[in-house]
């Protein structure tokens, strides 16, 4: 069960560019006074919680509705995590989370932006609502390994929500070099981790 996390946490860290969001939460909230900013960082995380816990066992349901079965959901869920690995090491996610803040500050309302675009999709984006329903999915015979994936995904909201909360005192002190290069390092990780999920989707569809 301590790979189960170990694994999980490296996933939803990546998927959800929790070292990333620090300084698209800072653009967002610079205007305004710390206890304010914490407090959109907490709401924001809780929110995105309730997101992923949903999409995790309701999107799974929905997928065996309109028959989509567990091995392609693999297959298409590696491709997804190895497109957003390679945006992450070549940048393009950065100057796509760069337009929406600009296009979130022409329209700001702290209230606002709690949900969109903190909550969503900075934080509960496509590639973290992905990851959950794979991995929640990947053990639904066995519940007692979805309770790491869970603990994962908290630890993973916890360390982006005390980012988020230091986010003022982390660009002071910590260089933006560290913070790029620890972002590519993960994405590199995450790109092995889409690739396993790829193979293992191709092996169980054609009985390899």
């Amino acid at each position: 069960m301590t790979a189960t996390f170990i694994n999980s946490f490296i996933l939803f860290f990546v998927a959800i560019d929790t070292i990333g969001n620090v300084p698209f939460f800072l653009s967002l909230t610079e205007d305004i006074k710390t206890k304010e900013r914490n407090q959109i960082a907490i709401k924001s995380t809780i929110i995105a919680f309730f997101i992923l816990i949903v999409f995790a066992y309701g999107g799974r349901y929905l997928l065996e509705a309109i028959g989509v079965s567990l091995d392609s959901l693999k297959i298409a869920g590696g491709i997804i995590l190895m497109v957003l690995a390679i945006d992450i090491l070549f940048e393009k996610r950065k100057k796509r989370r760069e337009k929406r803040v600009e296009e979130a500050l022409d329209v700001k309302s702290f209230d606002e932006i709690v949900v969109f675009p903190i909550a969503i999709p900075f934080i509960a984006g496509p590639s973290a609502l992905t990851t959950i329903i794979l991995l929640i999915g990947n053990y639904k015979n066995f519940p007692e390994f979805q309770i790491p994936v869970i603990l994962a995904l908290i630890t993973a909201l916890v360390v982006g929500l005390v980012l988020m909360i230091g986010a003022s005192h982390i660009v002071k002190f910590v260089p933006k070099q560290i913070l790029h290069a620890t972002s590519r390092v993960m994405a590199f990780i995450l790109a092995a981790l889409a690739t396993q999920f790829i193979v293992d989707g191709i092996k169980a569809s054609f009985n390899i």
